[in-house]
């Protein structure tokens, strides 16, 4: 299912990016619904944390659609569902219109899509097919909301009871379904616990280990409902020496086949009424996982979104950074914290000023200089909110930050335009990320300076260089005529070009997320959430420990472009990367 029409400002956008010719033509259309919660949740803070974890994966197209609040008529909330390949449900308030009832049971099963998180699964308890369509619900009560939801139905009061369907849980080897045992769902508080993988070869679930520790969110107990049609992905199993731990392992994932429809319901990501996007619950990485492999799932029934290598296990949690954590953004419209330094330019390049020295060896003459772009090789733009940096490559050269950086995560999405210019015109779009750089403008090719470099090529992303006499060590091994990175290897010297083992690039035009950890001497290099490289002991050319720098951008005779380039100090490396890499 896809929209049949763009909206004006669509069409806009379009034609405002110089890689418009990009655009996802076969990406996932998702409606992300929101609006409404009760007084324990917040929405807000909920659906910015899943938007940004649906834009992240590079597959969706997200249209976030938000309701009246509380309280005010929903007569005029009418969605065109089939507009959309799958619903993400962040909702939970009054029941909508029959006519829109009805119109997204038809969309269900005629084979929509479906993910319901956390507090949703406490949304429309006495709507039979909503209650079918999620297997299981919570609480559901209208009590939960402030003010409570119709004050004068007390048929609609009542929340889920031994009447909406018996509780499940897990047992042994299997699900087992508690019929007329009264009470409603509860949870302990906030805490890690063992989450297990109940349906291993389940597309959403391929990958995933036996076992992992979920960081710092609510674990509910005794969910009810029909239970039709349920298979139940993962459970968790709470500390037994908190307040209302369920002494059971809980259905906390499960999908449910409804008609033709698919939905994956997952009980996970508590955001409190008083908290926002970055809380540990919504930025840990079993949450973010499962919610982009389900919503791939529930929109086509496959999925083949990788597990990142920052994935829990049983011993070790997994929380990414949030907005909270310390990132700076390092790319404005000005490109105020950087300077401009432009090479050699190739014989082919045209409109330059009189008396410009060009040549056919760019590596060597007189480079244009500090400050001197009239190419306007380096600039930038504005789409969505966002301030993109396009590099148009047509002369070799490099953007440099004013400010050295030591103990930090780099993170930063990049795609690659059409345009190749000379010398290497007939060769892989190339560009680079520059990291530890030091000493003068022009130590390496007339261009870049002494420096490690984060390669930035087509199929060769995270590759390893080291720039004008700077060493490391890398564990490595000899394939034919190159050299390879192999993890679990010993560290051993290293000088030259270190290619990946791996080559998990986006096809060319989608964004692609690029991630440097850097603590002292050591560096960890990841692509789409995958390890391609780890390095240690880096020297300069004096052979003298090199654990700080600027970060260069290279212009390298490919259109390339940046944007959400990202930094933030840390005091350590990631644990599980640094467990991965040996580090």
């Amino acid at each position: 299912m896809k929209k049949s029409l763009l909206s004006l400002a669509a069409i806009a956008l379009a034609f405002s990016s110089p890689l418009a010719s990009h655009a996802q033509d076969d990406a996932i259309d998702v409606m992300l619904l929101t609006g409404r919660s009760n007084k324990y949740h917040n929405w807000k803070g909920n659906s910015a944390a899943m938007e940004k974890h649906l834009l992240d994966a590079g597959i969706f197209r997200v249209d976030k659609l938000v309701t009246t609040p509380t309280g005010e008529p929903l007569e005029g909330f009418a969605p065109d569902w089939s507009a959309y390949d799958v619903i993400v449900m962040d909702w939970e308030g009054e029941e909508w219109p029959e006519a829109t009832k009805s119109s997204f049971v038809e969309y269900m099963k005629n084979g929509g899509g479906l993910v319901v998180v956390h507090g949703t699964d406490n949304a429309f308890p006495h709507w039979p097919e909503f209650n079918e369509m999620i297997g299981l619900g919570g609480w559901g009560g209208a009590r939960l909301h402030s003010p409570p939801l119709y004050p004068d139905n007390p048929e609609m009061r009542a929340g889920r009871d031994a009447t909406f369907g018996p509780r499940v849980h897990w047992q042994g080897c299997q699900a087992v379904h508690e019929e007329g045992t009264p009470g409603e769902a509860t949870h302990p508080p906030r805490h890690d616990f063992i989450m297990t993988n109940r349906s291993p070869e389940h597309p959403i679930m391929r990958g995933l280990p036996e076992m992992w520790l979920h960081a710092a969110d609510e674990l509910y107990s005794r969910l009810r409902g029909p239970a039709k049609n349920m298979t139940i992905l993962a459970t968790g199993f709470a500390n037994p020496a908190l307040r209302n731990a369920s002494p059971y392992n809980e259905p906390l994932l499960f999908t449910v086949d409804y008609g033709k429809g698919r939905v994956f319901h997952s009980t996970l990501g508590h955001v409190g009424a008083k908290e926002d996007h970055t809380v540990p619950s919504v930025n840990n990485v079993s949450f973010i996982t499962t919610l982009q492999r389900g919503t791939e799932w529930a929109a086509t029934g496959k999925v083949t979104l990788p597990v990142p290598d920052d994935f829990p296990h049983a011993y070790q949690s997994s929380v990414r950074p949030s907005d909270a954590s310390g990132w700076h953004e390092l790319i404005d419209p000005e490109l105020s914290q950087w300077e401009t330094y432009i090479g050699v330019p190739h014989s082919s390049v045209q409109g330059l000023p009189e008396g410009t020295y060009q040549s056919d060896k760019v590596t060597n003459g007189t480079p244009m200089g500090l400050g001197n772009d009239p190419k306007k090789i380096f600039t930038t733009y504005q789409q969505d909110g966002e301030t993109i940096l396009h590099i148009t490559g047509e002369i070799y050269g490099a953007i440099t930050t004013h400010q050295e950086f030591e103990n930090y995560h780099f993170r930063t999405l990049m795609r690659w335009g059409d345009k190749k210019w000379e010398p290497r015109l007939n060769q892989k779009r190339d560009s680079g990320i520059l990291y530890h750089c030091h000493g003068e403008h022009g130590a390496f090719w007339k261009v870049w300076k002494s420096s490690l470099e984060y390669q930035v090529q087509e199929s060769d992303l995270g590759d390893f260089i080291t720039l004008a006499g700077v060493t490391a060590k890398a564990p490595f091994v000899k394939e034919e005529k190159r050299s390879v990175y192999a993890i679990g290897q010993k560290y051993e010297d290293w000088k030259g070009y270190l290619h990946a083992a791996i080559e998990p690039d986006k096809p060319h035009g989608q964004w692609n997320t690029l991630e440097l950890y850097v603590l002292g001497d050591k560096a960890i290099h990841l692509v789409n959430g995958k390890i391609v490289m780890s390095l240690s002991e880096a020297l300069d050319k004096h052979g003298q420990p090199l654990t700080k720098g600027q970060i260069q951008i290279q212009s390298e005779a490919a259109e390339v472009e940046y944007k959400q380039m990202l930094i933030r100090p840390i005091e350590q490396l990631p644990p599980i990367l640094a467990q991965k890499t040996g580090l």
